[in-house]
C-alpha cells in the first residue's frame, strides 16, 4: 500500500477505503477538496502531534514616506515636516536617496489620530513637497505588529532582544552570578534558592517594568497590540521574540497525510458527503432491482465521525492549561 504523501494520494486512499473503483463514488472533486481541507483544519485544531512549540523573530519597523523635494529647502533629520492636507505631524528619523526624490522615516506622528496620506503634500520651512507612492506606516506608529504566519496558533510569551543595551557588570544578573552562582553546593540553599531569587526578580521586573506581559492576540486578527509598554520603548531595528505554538505545514512535511487519525478522519468525512449526495435519491430504484440508500450511508458515517472525535478528546488532545490564581 502506497503510503499518503500529498493531497491527492490521501483523496486516492480514501476512494479506495470507500470501494473505489469497484463501486462509485458519488462525490465531486471539489466536494472532495473541501473535505480534506476540513480534516486538516481538524486535525491541526485538535491534534497533539499537529503542533509544535516555536519561536517567531520579529524586527521593529518605522514608518516611511517618499516626497520629491526639488524645492530650495533641503530636508534634514530632525525638522518636522506635516501633511498639508490632513495635519499629520513627525520629526524626520534618517534620509536617503537622491536630490529629486527623498525617503523620509519617522518613527511616530506627533499628532495622535492623523496620518499621512497619498498624493498630499508635506510642509516643511514653508516650502511643499509633494508625496510620491502611499506611506507605509511602520510597527511604532501601528502600535502593534501585523503580518504574524497564519500557522501561529497561540503565544506564551514575548521577549524583547535588544544587544544595543548592556549593562554588563553593574547589572543584577551580573551581581546575582558573582557573588552566588559559587555557592550553589553550598549551605545557603544551593540550586533551589537561586531559581527562587530568580523567579523572585523576574516577577519585580514583570510587575514594574511590563516586560510584554500585557498583550492582546487573536489568530483571527493577526494582530499583536501591546498594553504594557509601547514599541518605541524596544526602539527601531530591535527584534521582538514571540514564543508560541504553530501548526506543522503538511505540503512541507508529508508525512502528516499518512497519520493514522487524518486518514481515518477524512474517510469518514468523504462518506458523509457520500451519503448527503445519495439522500436525495433515495429510495430509487436501478436497472436490476438495487434500490439507492442514501441515508444508511449517511447514518453509518456520522456514528464513525462521532467516535473519532470523541477519540481525539480522549487520546490525541492536549490537556487544557489550568489557570491557577
Amino acid at each position: 500500500m502506497a503510503k499518503p504523501t500529498t493531497r491527492e494520494t490521501l483523496q486516492d486512499y480514501c476512494l479506495r477505503a470507500l470501494g473505489h473503483p469497484v463501486i462509485e463514488i458519488n462525490i465531486d472533486e471539489d466536494q472532495m477538496s473541501d473535505r480534506i481541507d476540513e480534516a486538516i483544519q481538524y486535525y491541526q485544531e485538535y491534534h497533539g502531534d499537529a503542533i509544535v512549540r516555536n519561536l517567531l523573530k520579529h524586527k521593529v519597523t518605522n514608518s516611511s514616506l517618499v516626497v520629491n523635494s526639488t524645492g530650495n529647502t533641503a530636508i534634514a533629520v530632525g525638522e518636522t515636516i506635516e501633511d498639508a492636507t490632513t495635519g499629520a505631524k513627525a520629526v524626520v528619523k534618517t534620509i536617503s536617496g537622491d536630490v529629486a526624490t527623498r525617503a523620509i522615516t519617522y518613527d511616530n506622528v506627533t499628532t495622535p489620530g492623523l496620518k499621512f496620506t497619498a498624493g498630499n503634500n508635506i510642509t516643511i520651512n514653508s516650502e511643499t513637497h509633494p508625496i510620491v507612492g502611499t506611506p507605509i506606516q511602520g510597527n511604532i506608529e501601528l502600535g502593534y505588529i501585523d503580518s504574524m504566519p497564519l500557522n501561529f496558533l497561540s503565544i506564551n510569551n514575548v521577549f524583547n532582544i535588544n544587544t544595543a543595551t548592556n549593562a554588563g557588570m553593574f547589572s543584577i544578573d551580573y551581581q546575582l552570578h558573582l557573588n552566588d552562582i559559587y555557592d550553589l553546593n553550598g549551605p545557603h540553599g544551593g540550586l533551589v534558592n537561586y531559581e527562587m531569587t530568580k523567579q523572585y526578580m523576574s516577577l519585580i521586573d514583570r510587575n514594574i517594568n511590563g516586560n510584554f506581559e500585557m498583550i492582546e492576540w487573536s489568530r483571527h486578527k493577526n494582530r499583536v497590540n501591546f498594553h504594557s509598554t509601547t514599541l518605541s520603548d524596544v526602539g527601531v531595528d530591535n527584534y521582538v521574540v514571540f514564543d508560541g505554538y504553530t501548526t506543522i505545514d503538511p505540503d512541507s512535511f508529508s508525512d502528516v497525510y499518512n497519520d493514522m487519525f487524518l486518514k481515518k478522519y477524512t474517510t469518514a468525512l468523504f462518506k458523509r458527503q457520500w451519503g448527503n449526495n445519495l439522500i436525495k435519491f433515495e429510495g430509487m430504484q436501478l436497472p436490476g432491482g438495487v434500490t439507492i440508500n442514501g441515508e444508511q450511508i449517511l447514518s453509518a458515517a456520522n456514528e464513525e465521525i462521532r467516535e473519532l472525535e470523541e477519540q481525539m478528546q480522549l487520546k490525541h488532545e492536549m490537556p487544557p492549561l489550568d489557570f491557577i490564581g
